[in-house]
């Protein structure tokens, strides 16, 4: 068996970026070495993206980049993984000969021995494992037992999965297509899981699921509040912070819990999606205007620096110019911290892409710009005034030119919101945390300097 140099690219989202990980203790586990760069590989394993026609575009150009890099002699072999593969692994087989193994998740156990067969030259099928079986959490478990996340990079946070699928059953959604029913992981190895990358130097884990919120009703474990305060006792851990929350289970108690807590961060990843009434019942939602007014006034409520973060679809079906009226007064008059706007995208075999009132692509569009032009100016607003504030910053990133570093507070997720940069007069570390005192801000992105 030949020991091939793997490099691993992710596409998506953080669930696929823990799922890399895991592919990444595989194989390494198997014999191999995982590189942190294309250009020195031997095989390029290519974690997919299927949630939305963009996603699947972006995933068909990055597997054409690299096929030329294969053709130039530059890589020996081409590895398709993850949630495009679950969705359309026979369709990809045919139109993408470049690619040498099409691996979905039942086979993610044997990844190993599929790269040593693709190294060897030795492969004799290209679709490896049950399309369509779904995501089962069972074999990250055993896998993980046997061979942890090998992680990428060596940041003072990570992301931590704590379900996989979803039963909401949203109109447009095409997770449980993928995926499958929501499934919650054992406390246990979530406990043990966040116990070795708290002893790896981790010291803020973000819990990401499709659903966080329903974490622990399928297995009579209790509900998420019971996970977290069990991971508060986890000792390094400076903060927790949670990831994709349906409104409908951000309870008061939930909301208690973390305003309360000195390690679960003040962060709320709410999954609004419309305000609507007409819409939001025709993508299956829960919710409307008057209810999301009183979470959030809630939060600010009890904590007025608390970081809301949602994300909305402009142009579902049936939509009217008045709903997207309405939606962009809420985001204008909703004092949210980060605003993510989406030009609704029609997925077959979602029951959104066979319904009636299908809105002209270019009206959505129209209206996805618009309200995101009212994000970014809500954004602002939000950052200016919170200049002289103070926070306590994860310090993460050192800008040479500028003379500047970098970090978040409780107010800022890794990845998808904006960071703080601010000047010091004396040496720091990655991972250290110091008090910034805010100075100024630029879009939504704030700048301060070191107060101790």
């Amino acid at each position: 068996m030949s020991c091939a140099k793997v490099a691993i690219v992710t596409l998506g989202c953080p669930k696929n970026a823990v799922d890399s990980e895991g592919l990444g203790g595989l194989i390494a586990m198997g014999g191999h070495e995982v590189v942190g760069d294309v250009v020195d590989a031997d095989i390029v394993l290519v974690n997919t993206c299927g949630f939305i026609d963009p996603a699947r575009r972006e995933t068909v150009q990055e597997v054409l980049d690299l096929a030329q890099l294969k053709e130039a002699g530059a890589i020996e072999g081409l590895i398709l993984t993850g949630c495009l593969v679950a969705r359309s692994a026979e369709e990809i087989a045919s139109s993408l000969p470049e690619v040498d193994a099409l691996v979905d998740f039942a086979a993610y156990p044997r990844v190993a021995e599929i790269v040593s067969a693709v190294a060897d030259g030795m492969l004799t099928q290209r679709v490896h494992g049950d399309p369509g079986a779904r995501f089962d959490p069972a074999w990250w478990d055993a896998s993980m037992a046997a061979s942890p996340r090998l992680r990428f990079g060596h940041a003072p946070w990570s992301y931590l999965k704590i379900a996989e699928g979803c039963n909401r059953g949203c109109a447009f959604c095409s997770i449980p297509l993928m995926r499958g029913k929501f499934r919650s992981r054992l406390a246990a190895d979530i406990e043990g899981e966040a116990r070795r990358l708290a002893a790896q130097g981790v010291s803020e884990i973000s819990l990401v699921s499709q659903d966080s919120v329903m974490w622990g009703r399928d297995t009579k474990e209790g509900g998420l509040v019971r996970l977290l305060r069990r991971l508060e006792s986890v000792d390094g851990l400076k903060r927790i912070r949670l990831m994709y929350l349906h409104p409908q289970g951000v309870s008061d108690e939930l909301i208690d819990t973390m305003l309360a807590s000195d390690v679960i961060v003040s962060y709320f990843d709410l999954s609004l999606q419309h305000v609507a009434p007409g819409v939001l019942k025709a993508m299956g939602r829960w919710g409307g205007r008057n209810r999301f007014e009183r979470i959030i006034g809630r939060i600010r409520g009890a904590e007025p620096l608390a970081g809301i973060r949602s994300t909305f679809i402009l142009g579902f079906p049936g939509e009217s110019e008045a709903d997207a009226a309405d939606l962009d007064s809420f985001v204008n008059e909703s004092d949210l911290d980060w605003v993510g706007v989406f030009t609704f995208s029609r997925e077959p075999g979602t029951r959104s892409d066979v319904l009636e009132g299908q809105v002209d692509e270019e009206v959505a569009r129209e209206r996805s710009e618009r309200v995101a032009v009212t994000g970014e100016i809500a954004m602002e607003r939000r950052a200016s005034s919170l200049v002289g504030e103070r926070f306590e910053v994860l310090v993460e990133r050192w800008d040479d030119g500028a003379g500047t570093w970098s970090g978040r507070s409780q107010r800022e997720a890794p990845e998808v919101d904006g960071e703080i940069t601010f000047t010091v007069d004396e040496p720091l570390r990655v991972g250290d945390y110091v008090p910034v005192r805010i100075t100024a801000n630029s879009g939504a992105d704030l700048a301060g300097k070191l107060e101790r």
